[in-house]
């Protein structure tokens, strides 16, 4: 399992708000100069985001199938790998401290050796930091509007 927290300084509801509307993940969503376009997205248990991750001069086709959603606390999905041994489930997790949000997101792969292999070929750990690092940075552009 691969886990990451940061505290964000903008509100839960705004925070949810950046992670569910296409029109706000595309802006932050991957790893440093990586971009995204959206095929099609709907948040709902059993709906699915199918979308194109561009980066590294390559394009990486990106699904995933919302499994629970809770608003504005919970987002469980499972991401399709290039095969069944590289699927894996996320939990996204929205909480409230002191008008902050901290938010936690654990990645649940097949085997610790899944995980170092990815680390190995896309860098895997590092990418989720720059993530949310992208995440944050968007959201403060938000805060200050």
């Amino acid at each position: 399992m691969l886990i990451h927290t940061k505290i964000l300084d903008a509100p839960r509801d705004l925070v949810w708000e950046v992670w569910t509307t296409p029109a706000h993940l595309k802006e932050w969503w991957g790893p440093d100069g990586f971009s995204l376009t959206i095929k099609s997205m709907n948040v709902e248990t059993g709906k699915i985001l199918d979308s194109i991750m561009h980066g590294w001069g390559q394009d990486w086709d990106n699904k995933i199938e919302y499994v629970e959603v809770i608003k504005p606390s919970l987002l469980s999905y499972k991401h399709f790998g290039e095969s069944e041994d590289y699927n894996f489930t996320v939990l996204v997790l929205f909480e409230e401290v002191e008008e902050k949000t901290l938010l936690t997101l654990k990645s649940i792969f097949k085997s610790k050796e899944i995980i170092d292999e990815l680390n190995r070929r896309v860098n895997a750990i590092e990418s989720g930091k720059q993530t949310l690092n992208r995440l944050e940075n968007y959201l403060k552009t938000l805060v200050k509007e």
